[in-house]
């Protein structure tokens, strides 16, 4: 009798122990995934907090550069003179230490772009226009657009031939809309339809191509595009080249960016004279484009933001004013 209850005893037992090991063993598998689907936020998370501070230590880079050396003309800086990194507006991409994590960063001008402001975006237009004369059905879609504009700007309820007022924006559920005013900032053109299509986002789904409005009372940007910040539409439009010209030009900017080349070695001489309606001078207003070094493979963002440059001791009154500020 005794052994047959210590033979009931030691089965519980086990069935127990079993048990208790299902369960230890199903909380461990929930804590394991667990921290596989938390990790990647984390690292996320720190890698905002280091894009931050990389961002806030490259701006007084540049104001250190420009404090150290006069002006340069864009595409003719030769690193190899010295000593130092040189941080210019060039498109060059840099490396940088930040308390152990490896961090790249690149500088270009905030003037980029097609410029698109209440008071540019006709002759922006026209240009385009005038570029493609023989592509009517390009130059059809460019009118439309400017109809379109033109009647989000406006303050009237007349509909141009192409145009949009309130009634069409509310059939596309686009309520509130025209704004009847300036636009405080280049996304918002995207609610026009034809704007995508026309001014297509970068691969990093960013509306480069329109040049950035500054928000209000953050100074004004010179409407000259930056001749390294330029694409191939950019190239045709400005400087009256066609595409085997415009990809040569690219190219050279390119191997400007990755190698250093100097523009005036790498690209034809007749080339570079029809390039003057492109600004090869700093406006003044940068653009930072900052991310974990391609070699950590951890989840990380990205952060993009633009300034306007100050000196060594910091902005006038103290305040940075950004033009943008986007992570993603």
């Amino acid at each position: 009798m005794n052994n047959r209850e210590n033979g009931s005893a030691l089965v519980a037992v086990l069935g127990l122990i079993f048990t208790a090991g299902l369960l230890t063993a199903a909380i461990l598998s929930l804590s394991r995934t667990g921290t596989f689907e938390i990790l990647p936020h984390v690292n996320r998370q720190r890698s905002m907090y280091i894009l931050e501070g990389v961002g806030n230590r490259v701006q007084y880079l540049l104001a250190a550069d420009r404090y150290l050396n006069n002006d340069v003309t864009l595409g003719e800086l030769d690193y190899a003179e010295f000593e130092y990194d040189r941080y210019v507006a060039d498109g060059v991409t840099h490396l940088i230490d930040y308390y152990g994590e490896m961090v790249e960063f690149v500088i270009t001008d905030t003037s980029s772009g097609f410029p698109m402001t209440s008071s540019a975006y006709t002759q922006t237009i026209n240009r385009l226009i005038s570029s493609f004369e023989d592509d009517s059905e390009w130059g059809d879609k460019l009118l439309e657009f400017r109809d379109k504009l033109d009647d989000y700007i406006d303050s009237d309820t007349d509909v141009k031939t192409d145009g949009m007022e309130s009634g069409e924006y509310e059939e596309l559920s686009l309520y509130n809309l025209p704004r009847n005013g300036a636009p405080q900032y280049r996304e918002e053109l995207l609610w026009i339809p034809g704007a995508r299509e026309l001014f297509p986002p970068d691969k990093n789904g960013r509306f480069t191509r329109v040049m950035l409005i500054p928000p209000e009372n953050c100074g004004t940007i010179p409407v000259k595009p930056s001749l390294l910040t330029a694409d191939e539409l950019l190239l045709r439009t400005y400087c009256n080249l066609d595409e085997d010209e415009a990809k040569e030009v690219l190219e050279s900017i390119n191997r400007l960016k990755t190698d250093k080349e100097l523009l005036s070695e790498t690209l034809d001489p007749l080339i570079a004279e029809r390039l003057s309606n492109l600004a090869v001078k700093e406006s003044g207003f940068y653009t930072i484009d900052i991310k974990l070094s391609s070699e950590d493979k951890k989840p990380s963002s990205r952060l993009t933001f633009s300034f306007e440059g100050f000196s060594v001791t910091g902005p006038p009154d103290k305040v940075t004013r950004f033009l943008e500020w986007m992570i993603f």
